[in-house]
């Protein structure tokens, strides 16, 4: 009898990690014959850069491995340089200046999600006594939420929100035209934008090529994950780089919106601050780089897993001229259920 045979027997546990505000956030369901038995989950403090996990989460997870015959890890991929694109080909990737070699892709539909060899093999690395069955971008996790809420026809901007990190997308007749990964690092109370201006220099400059392939598990397409290159945010509110897809450096100017704002006012509102110029930015990309065939996006759909304050709601209404709709979502859960689809279905 096959071990797949034998698992319906057996209860079978399928945990989430997602790295979220200095923390890893670890959630578990136990699942016999596709029926839930129990689900539970942990916080375990997250030291940035560290080269290998805490002694305290290793020996949590080894211990669950222990107690059930199958475990299947799953980790959502926080990595600077994520992106998707639209088009499957390698000559697709070239229009936008991403080095095929040096990534690996996923499918979905008419387009991808990548992300580079370092970045993979660095979690690997990282998981090696306990071991990673999946690795899933946030464009997968974006995926799995536009599969079961219908995508619009018009042209609309999809937003993954999570604490550190958001994940842009624009869909256009049910096709993917512009993606992005933009990631928030937190220092004393204040918001800053943390990005590589030329991600596949870094690589280079961390010897992609001597890097040993390591052993991977099978994968299913949704549970690619995917790096895109991003630019450099700048401190300076009123203007901004922006790497464009062709590899030249343009800029985006921003009127003086914000002299009347005090410092605790952007203490309490510096996250959702960066996150409305970011947006602004990137559509302002969308519009203007004639890679992108762009229209007028009047929608935006946020899938919200952390939270937005009133205020850049009513921004994004009245400045960017979107009518919203809004999800709430657990990201740690839905990441630990597309395991489980992995696997049941």
């Amino acid at each position: 009898m096959s071990s797949s045979m034998m698992q319906k027997y057996f209860t079978n546990l399928f945990i989430s990690i997602v790295a979220e505000d200095n923390s890893y956030k670890v959630f578990c369901k136990a699942m016999k014959n596709s029926k839930q038995k129990d689900k539970f989950k942990k916080i375990f403090p997250l030291k940035p850069n560290a080269e290998f996990l805490s002694k305290d989460l290793e020996d949590y997870l080894t211990s669950l491995q222990d107690k059930y015959n199958f475990v299947y890890i799953a980790f959502l991929l926080d990595s600077m340089g994520q992106g998707a694109i639209k088009g499957v080909q390698a000559e697709d990737f070239t229009k936008f200046n991403v080095d095929f070699k040096n990534i690996k892709s996923v499918k979905f539909d008419t387009w991808s999600a990548y992300a580079s060899f370092i970045d993979i093999n660095w979690m690997h690395k990282k998981y090696s006594k306990v071991g990673l069955d999946f690795i899933y971008s946030p464009f997968a996790l974006l995926h799995t939420l536009l599969t079961e809420h219908k995508l619009k026809i018009k042209s609309t901007l999809y937003l993954l929100n999570q604490k550190d990190s958001v994940t842009l997308a624009v869909f256009k007749e049910g096709t993917l035209e512009f993606g992005v990964f933009y990631k928030i690092i937190i220092e004393d109370g204040l918001d800053s934008a943390e990005s590589v201006e030329n991600w596949e220099e870094e690589e280079e400059a961390q010897g992609v090529e001597n890097l040993a392939t390591l052993d991977e598990k099978p994968q299913a397409d949704d549970e690619m994950m995917d790096l895109s290159e991003l630019d450099t945010l700048d401190d300076d509110l009123q203007s901004e780089e922006f790497l464009n897809t062709d590899g030249t450096q343009g800029t985006v100017d921003y009127e003086d919106e914000d002299d009347d704002v005090d410092m605790e006012d952007i203490a309490l509102y510096g996250r959702d601050l960066h996150i409305f110029k970011f947006l602004n930015r990137a559509l302002k990309e969308y519009y203007n780089n004639p890679a992108y065939k762009s229209d007028f996006v009047e929608n935006m759909v946020i899938f919200d897993g952390y939270d937005m304050s009133k205020e850049i709601i009513q921004s994004l209404e009245e400045d960017l001229y979107l009518d919203l709709e809004m999800h709430k979502i657990d990201v740690s859960e839905m990441v630990c259920d597309m395991s489980i689809k992995e696997i049941y279905d």
